[in-house]
């Protein structure tokens, strides 16, 4: 029985597990760690690699606003599970915007525009750059539990009635 259910699964339920784990979040986190220390190197970002961390981090928000939408579009009957859901798919989606503002002025200024830098600004673009990907990294993290919350659900609402009338008898 317990292999016909490991047969079961489908792919988007293998992929979502395995974004989840945790070992590929601190693999995404060394990574970002890694290359801002490794670009960091000379004092000075060049274009190339500003539209190499720009483009990371909108494939990843949008990768996990996607995500998200479409783990609320799967909730049936449960309308304030789905609101969670939608109102943390807007709340990415500003993030993704600030995103797209920021990496779009920044490639405007390292394309040749004059513009003036604050005191330590090198400091506060890589600061800037790993708080998106931990802000990232902690949402992916919390969808597990919305997971299990919509699961737990299932199990409660539709798989076995005899637990909630269980459930709802005084003693």
């Amino acid at each position: 029985m317990g292999k016909e259910i490991l047969y079961q699964k489908s792919v988007k339920e293998i992929l979502g597990n395995a974004i989840i784990d945790r070992r590929t979040l601190i693999a995404i986190l060394v990574i970002a760690i890694l290359w801002r220390v490794g670009i960091s190197l000379n004092g000075e970002i060049a274009l190339w690699e500003s539209i190499c961390s720009g483009i990371a981090l909108f494939i990843l928000g949008w990768a996990l606003f996607a995500y998200i939408y479409l783990m609320s579009r799967e909730l049936k009957g449960w309308l304030e599970l789905n609101k969670i859901y939608h109102w943390i798919a807007v709340s990415i989606a500003a993030i993704n915007v600030y995103v797209i503002v920021y990496y779009g002025m920044r490639w405007h200024e390292l394309g040749g525009a004059i513009e003036a830098t604050v005191p330590l600004d090198f400091l506060f673009r890589n600061i800037r750059f790993m708080m998106l990907v931990i802000f990232y990294c902690v949402v992916i993290w919390l969808t597990r539990y919305l997971r299990r919350v919509h699961g737990d659900y299932q199990i409660i609402f539709r798989g076995a009635p005899e637990i909630l009338e269980k459930a709802w008898e005084r003693p």
